[in-house]
């Protein structure tokens, strides 16, 4: 019987690099490509990275409290959409503080990972990283070790990460871990991503450049167009219903509504954001300058 469950597997992973090797095929010809999954829990709220060195696309599936069986689910439900050439598995932290024996967890991972495995060879599973808010270290370390040797059971790859996440004493590096003590940081990110032979993290988007034209500030009715250069707004016409939002030079930082045009020293700059109805608004005739 046992022999014959080997020969499944066997078979099904066959068919899986069958899959996979097709779907390269395909994305050669314009149709679908073949995809990295990288999966977890929320430790992967804040990566970003979109592509492995050899440009597969990653497409990351998370969920907070992750557990094995949602790790489990979240693959399957990947499958159904993507043609998945390697899988990195986050998890366990989840099962740190739960009353699942640590047993029971190496059977539950390597059933996982059998299942995985159907889909293709290559895959990669985290250890459980160090957290304040987490299960005491004993624990940690139990879990740990089950999935360790499940990993070797089903010849999967395990990266442990304690070298990068903690101290000679077993104490968490603070640096790698957000205030919370349980998310990771931006050094955090980088640390697990270098275990796990991935990309680096691309760096953060940059707020977008302030836009200098008042007119589109107007359009947008937002102050986030407004803050430089610094402009002061003198209106002429009807001021029945116009809302104006203004920054103060007394209070650098602090925004207002307002119905009426305040002294001109006492602002660095105004913008319309509402003006009762339209037929007002295009009554109004704002004439800017720059604010000395």
């Amino acid at each position: 019987m046992g022999e014959q469950s080997q020969e499944i597997r066997r078979l099904r992973e066959d068919i899986a690099t069958s899959k996979r090797q097709n779907g390269d095929a395909e994305s050669n010809d314009g149709g679908p490509q073949a995809v990295t999954l990288l999966v977890g829990n929320s430790l992967l709220r804040d990566v970003r990275v979109d592509k492995t060195s050899s440009g597969n696309p990653i497409k990351i599936r998370r969920k907070s409290g992750a557990t094995l069986a949602d790790i489990e689910q979240m693959i399957d439900d990947a499958a159904k959409t993507e043609t998945i050439d390697e899988i990195f598995i986050v998890g366990g932290t989840h099962e740190t503080t739960s009353d699942v024996s640590a047993a029971n967890i190496k059977e539950n991972i390597a059933q996982l990972l059998r299942k995985a495995k159907t889909l293709t060879p290559t895959i990669t599973v985290s250890s459980v990283l160090p957290s304040k808010r987490r299960a005491n270290p004993d624990r940690r370390a139990d879990v740990n070790m089950k999935m360790k040797e499940a990993c070797n059971e089903v010849d999967v790859k395990f990266v442990d990460n304690d070298a990068n996440f903690t101290f000679r004493n077993g104490a968490a590096d603070d640096a790698a871990f957000q205030r919370d003590g349980l998310h990771l940081s931006e050094s955090g990110v980088g640390r697990l991503l270098l275990n796990l032979s991935l990309p680096e993290q691309p760096p953060k988007q940059k707020k977008p450049q302030i836009n200098n034209n008042i007119d589109t500030c107007q359009t947008q009715r937002t102050t986030t167009d407004c803050r430089t250069p610094e402009w002061h707004l003198t209106v002429s016409g009807q001021w029945s219903n116009v809302v104006l939002v203004c920054r103060w030079a007394s209070v650098p930082n602090a925004v207002r509504r307002t119905t009426s045009l305040p002294p001109a020293d006492t602002l660095t700059k105004c913008c319309v954001v509402s003006a009762g109805n339209e037929d007002i608004k295009k009554s109004i005739t704002p004439v800017y300058r720059k604010w000395a």
